[in-house]
């Protein structure tokens, strides 16, 4: 079973939950995502209040039918490849080939202190292409003889193999030149998230517009992808979304948490601000641009969403 988007330019929408008050609330959530017609449901992986991705998940997937269910994305500092490839196989195959495996170096420094890692953001980006290498390896079902600069593995074939093959859809998130130059080299799904360099925070000035720093992300993914660009999926996710008549007042409500001005922050690939009909022209638009379709909100913006879901999504 070979994962494929339609299109890679089609659109397709996921939601983000954080978490829910006990097992029959999750597989409501769950369903009720696959009712709003959201493709994907995605599981972050932090040291906050969260139900774990890996179980959580395969809850989620055992209460719905044809919901995918994946991580945006699991901490490789938290995992050995060799168990985390298991876990992802035996997710894919009780889920009947719906997961999306979704890697990422780590980005919260309050995990890392949680969890007593102090690896530098250089080295953590080197462990996570030498973890997805090796783990690529065994979804192939080769026996492993690998010793590199973070881990050393002899095995014989991984059991069991994932549905999916060659594996399942790989989600790989960043937001800088190193991360997204791999990710187009990688993976099957590209996760941008926002650039600093178009944002102001304390003495730092933006360097760049925000339609410009998306151009460079997006031009480091072509970058890395060449020849396979048009088969890569590029990902946002956007956070705040308000449906709203006054999307001016939303935006100059919102843009200082995030260092943009109201301008920006209307301009912005991830802030969705206006009503239904300005959200779904936005989205085609930045489709044509850039080339995102794929769009993942919140839980709690997910019922305000839903109607952009119905208008857009699979077109």
């Amino acid at each position: 079973m070979q994962w494929k988007p339609d299109n890679a330019r089609r659109f397709r929408f996921g939601v983000n939950p954080h978490g829910a008050a006990d097992a029959a609330d999750w597989s409501a959530m769950a369903r009720k995502a696959e009712d709003l017609g959201y493709a994907t449901l995605l599981v972050p992986d932090h040291l906050n209040p969260q139900f774990a991705p890996f179980t959580a998940l395969t809850a989620a997937a055992l209460a719905t039918s044809t919901l995918r269910v994946g991580t945006q994305v699991l901490c490789n500092e938290f995992r050995h490849p060799v168990v985390t490839a298991k876990e992802v196989a035996t997710l894919d195959l009780v889920s009947g080939g719906r997961f999306e495996w979704g890697m990422g170096a780590g980005w919260v420094p309050e995990d890392f202190a949680a969890a007593g890692i102090d690896t530098p953001k250089g080295t953590r980006v080197t462990k996570l292409i030498e973890a997805v290498t090796i783990m690529k390896a065994l979804f192939a079902g080769d026996d492993v003889d690998h010793v590199g600069a973070h881990y050393t593995v002899r095995t014989g074939a991984a059991s069991p193999l994932p549905v999916q093959r060659p594996h399942p859809p790989l989600i790989i998130g960043g937001a800088k030149e190193r991360i997204l130059t791999f990710a187009g080299a990688a993976a099957d799904i590209v996760s941008i998230s926002p650039g600093l360099a178009a944002r102001a925070f304390g003495e730092y000035e933006a360097g760049m517009s925000v339609e410009d720093n998306t151009t460079q992300q997006v031009e480091w993914v072509r970058s890395g992808a060449g020849d396979r660009f048009d088969e890569v999926e590029l990902s946002v996710v956007a956070m705040p979304v308000r449906i709203t008549d006054r999307p001016r007042d939303a935006a100059e409500e919102v843009a200082p948490n995030f260092g943009l001005t109201p301008d920006e922050a209307l301009r912005s690939v991830h802030l969705l601000l206006g009503s239904v009909e300005e959200i779904c022209d936005l989205l085609e638009a930045r489709r044509a641009r850039w080339g995102i379709s794929n769009v993942v909100v919140p839980w709690h913006f997910a019922d305000a969403f839903a109607p952009v879901v119905a208008r857009l999504a699979g077109s």
